[in-house]
């Protein structure tokens, strides 16, 4: 598999030379990132012989299914333009967030500079090869994004045209890929070191938001009907959008149009992405790595934080609210301030509280006196319950992390039982990160409704919070901030995700069921709540964590 995508570089030796590159350099490092991927170790054992391999080839079939979801709107589409046009949004959309929350690392990964940097290679080799190895991983997502939008445009349009349409996705990952390093060049600019660290999570933060919302909301904002007979109209910034150039050059070659805007589509299509991607390698590749060193030695000026040794009101009431025992406290303490510290932490998790907004906002957007409507009656129950999906986000988020060669600082720790570290671990997190935003809708929500929310509102909070912690603790009892991303994502993790959700779900029905019999009905279930989260804290976990367990999932 590695050898065969290797082999699709041959053709354009001379091109990587030209960007100041070694091309037989070029070809081993590559090889090298690629084989480490294909071996990735499975973090649920420790043992060599479990080593997972053919991860790009499981990794494309659960694209797939992505692509059936983001891509259903396609089917009903019949101008060619538009079609293409819409499926080269998805697709450059989706490559965007995908280089934002996976490949940034990789983009600025400076771990093998210690065992390049003494070897007589070229520094544009080495970054080279870093954006041909996000190159290729884009290219496999953007088309295993599109089986399903390629087999459609083949029975719709023809072989031609869905062949045009596979060429162009490489245009298509190329040019996203050039604005991807503009962007970054353009804020690695601005500061260095520390603050850029910071300044980079909080902009893939956003950006994060920013797509998602802008796909949720330009959905749900056109008419169905209106698309079936979608003619998008030429005007002088389409030539601005990067799939406008791709939808012109195949409908240009497939119906022999060839008129002036054609010529100029299939111009800009052909011509832009190798002219921005050589720009890159050749002139952009130099800056680039001068940052990269920056980044690397961190800033200097950067001045140490001197601890106070005075606690926040703030902290203090929840500390005393959620532990029970000075181990908990003790891991509550850390995981407060350690929490607070681990960028890839904060990048996983905080995303999901801008989507809840989104989720809110976005089924009312294009619908005349929707909002008006939707603060009526007993809707606010859809919003609390909406807050299971950050629930469940920050447990998965907690494993995420760059400890993966330190948790054996976790084992020396003086406590008798490893639960109460996990109880003083997810505590400690959901009261510093989800209290506080969830306090933010709770007000909203009770000056919007009437104060009539507020039991609905503490009820859903109970069952929240209990439902947080049993995923917690049924999930393999890894330290925080120990597992890569797509550990964290496999099956068995999503088959739990999902029954929670499910139940949740039931849960949540039968709250607004007890509602609509009458009000006071819904007060029965904070005993019933309290009671499990009470037995889950003080019984429970004490059988489901013990010290073999987490011998045996975590490698010291």
């Amino acid at each position: 598999m590695i050898r065969f995508i290797l082999s699709f570089f041959a053709p354009f030796r001379w091109f990587i030379e030209k960007m100041g590159a070694d091309y037989n350099q070029f070809i081993r490092i590559l090889q090298l990132k690629l084989t480490i991927d294909d071996r990735r170790i499975n973090r649920y054992s420790k043992k060599a012989q479990n080593a997972q391999t053919g991860t790009i080839i499981k990794q494309s079939f659960f694209q797939i299914f992505i692509g059936i979801f983001f891509s259903f709107i396609l089917f009903i589409v019949k101008s060619p333009f538009a079609f293409y046009f819409l499926a080269h949004i998805f697709v450059m959309v989706l490559m965007a967030m995908m280089i934002i929350s996976e490949f940034s690392t990789i983009l600025f990964d400076t771990s093998e500079n210690v065992i390049i940097q003494p070897l007589p290679i070229k520094g544009n080799t080495v970054s080279l090869a870093r954006n041909a190895h996000i190159f290729i991983y884009l290219t496999l997502m953007a088309l295993s994004i599109s089986v399903i939008p390629i087999i459609t445009a083949f029975v719709k349009f023809g072989i031609a045209s869905g062949l045009l349409f596979i060429f162009t996705i490489f245009l298509n990952v190329l040019f996203t890929l050039f604005l991807a390093n503009i962007l970054y060049l353009g804020i690695m600019r601005l500061v260095s070191g520390e603050k850029l660290k910071n300044l980079l999570m909080y902009f893939q933060v956003f950006i994060a938001i920013f797509f998602m919302a802008a796909y949720q909301i330009g959905l749900r904002m056109i008419d169905k009907t209106e698309i079936l007979n979608m003619q998008l109209a030429i005007h002088w910034y389409t030539y601005l959008f990067p799939p406008a150039f791709f939808s012109g050059l195949i409908e240009a070659l497939t119906t022999g149009n060839f008129d002036l805007s054609h010529i100029l589509f299939m111009a800009e299509a052909v011509i832009i992405p190798p002219v921005a991607i050589f720009l890159t390698g050749k002139y952009l590749t130099p800056i680039f790595n001068e940052k990269l060193m920056d980044l690397e030695q961190g800033d200097k000026a950067y001045k140490v934080k001197i601890e106070k040794k005075r606690k926040s009101a703030y902290y203090s009431l929840f500390e005393t609210i959620f532990t029970y025992n000075p181990e908990e406290r003790a891991a509550f303490k850390m995981m407060w301030k350690m929490t607070g510290r681990e960028r890839q932490f904060k990048q996983t998790f905080l995303p999901s509280l801008g989507y809840i907004i989104i989720m809110i906002i976005a089924p009312n957007m294009g619908k005349k006196g929707s909002f008006q409507e939707f603060f009526t009656g007993y809707n606010y129950i859809l919003i609390l319950y909406m807050f299971m999906i950050v629930a469940i986000s920050l447990c998965s988020s907690l494993l995420i992390g760059s400890y993966k060669s330190t948790v054996w600082i976790y084992k020396t720790l003086p406590i008798e039982s490893p639960a109460n570290f996990f109880k003083g671990t997810i505590k400690a997190t959901f009261a510093k990160f989800f209290i506080p935003f969830y306090l933010v809708i709770a007000t909203f929500i009770c000056i919007l409704w009437g104060i009539k929310a507020l039991p609905d509102v503490c009820i859903a909070f109970i069952l929240i919070y209990l439902v947080t912690s049993l995923y917690y603790y049924i999930q393999q009892p890894f330290f925080p901030f120990s597992m890569e991303k797509t550990a964290v994502q496999g099956g068995s993790n999503a088959i739990k995700v999902l029954g929670l959700m499910l139940l949740a779900a039931v849960l949540g029905y039968f709250h607004y069921f007890l509602i609509k019999q009458t009000g006071l009905a819904s007060l029965m279930l904070i005993p019933l709540y309290l009671g499990g989260i009470f037995y889950v804290n003080r019984n429970w976990v004490y059988k489901r964590i013990t010290w073999k367990l987490v011998d045996k999932v975590n490698a010291y």
